[in-house]
């Protein structure tokens, strides 16, 4: 099932949100347990020479600092040429600022385009206030879904066209090569995971939330700092992984998922733990390898949803907590990383 995806970030039209984002819901629901052939695990990519980040150390901004005119403010849409096929993605760019901007990229779930997820989450809008680029890919079909390592063998690569975009934007604006990110829900959530599994020489931070358990694990690909938030009465990615939704993968124990990422990152196996509301408790792993940290947030009672976003889905999704709002979180978690000092 194809979305539209019309360009406008509006929220005034909250009718067609609901059934849009009520039919990705029923979509993945009616997805089972196949033999269909899987694609490989997490391979780390090489890292291209000029690009990406160096642990520890600070990176020269993008080269479209100085040699293109930059990016033009407000939102446009981007086409390029990949696998033999027309891919797009919206970019939205502040319209105050200057100098280099940290680049966020914005996963949508699986059957939301670009706008529906938007007119969801608030993430780009956000973003864009704390002076983010923020580039939001139109995932591949059927769907709009994303091709993750682990996942149905369709030949897609949208790891690669992710990769594709960046450095076009890197390319065409002034981008901080230093705070590069990732943030996604659902399919968007196990994109964002995979990303930090496949290619951590470029993304300093990834957030994902209900369906970072919806791809493969990578003990062996080098650190990236995580958020993972995660629903504990989540029907869609539960807890414990799952047979029916998004098959495959089937889903991965959260808990599987959380370990390895502290692992790669050199954390302490053993987390500390607090509550910092009455459904939301939150484990910090400390002792990481320097400027790496992973955090786990539990949504206690919460379903396969975006936190504090509009109620659209709790009917087919479940609860969504109320007490935090997962677009502020992950963009305090993303603020919280400064370039490293040269």
């Amino acid at each position: 099932m194809a979305i539209d995806a019309p360009t406008s970030t509006s929220r005034r039209r909250p009718g067609r949100s609901r059934i849009a984002v009520a039919a990705a819901v029923l979509g993945a629901a009616a997805v089972v347990g196949c033999t269909i052939p899987t694609s490989p695990p997490p391979a780390v990519l090489p890292q291209p020479a000029g690009r990406g980040i160096v642990s520890g150390q600070a990176v020269a901004p993008s080269a479209g600092c100085s040699t293109a005119p930059g990016l033009a403010p407000g939102r446009s849409t981007v086409t390029i040429a990949w696998q033999r096929l027309a891919r797009t993605a919206t970019v939205d760019v502040p319209a105050t600022g200057s100098g280099p901007r940290p680049l966020l990229v914005s996963l949508h779930p699986f059957a939301l385009g670009p706008e529906a997820w938007e007119a969801y989450s608030g993430l780009a809008a956000a973003a864009v206030a704390r002076g983010y680029v923020v580039l939001t890919p139109l995932g591949s079909d059927p769907g709009p879904r994303w091709a993750v390592p682990g996942g149905l063998r369709t030949g897609i690569d949208d790891v690669g066209l992710i990769n594709r975009l960046v450095d076009d934007l890197e390319d065409r604006g002034c981008i901080d090569r230093n705070r590069i990110v990732a943030a996604g829900f659902s399919a968007g959530a196990a994109m964002a995971q995979a990303l930090s599994c496949t290619v951590p020489w470029r993304f300093r931070a990834v957030a994902g939330s209900g369906g970072t358990n919806l791809t493969e694990l990578c003990p062996d690909s080098p650190p990236t700092s995580v958020l993972i938030l995660h629903g504990t009465a989540d029907p869609i990615a539960p807890l414990t992984g799952s047979v029916v939704p998004f098959a495959p993968p089937l889903g991965l124990p959260l808990a599987s998922v959380v370990a390895t990422d502290a692992a790669r990152a050199g954390c302490d196996a053993t987390p500390a733990v607090e509550d910092r509301a009455p459904t939301v408790r939150v484990s910090v792993f400390g002792g990481c390898d320097t400027d790496r940290r992973v955090e786990h947030w539990s949504l206690l009672g919460a379903g396969h949803t975006w936190a504090g976003a509009p109620s659209l889905i709790d009917l087919f999704a479940g609860p969504t907590n109320t007490d935090v709002a997962a677009t502020t979180v992950a963009l305090d978690f993303f603020d919280s990383f400064v370039a490293p000092a040269p």
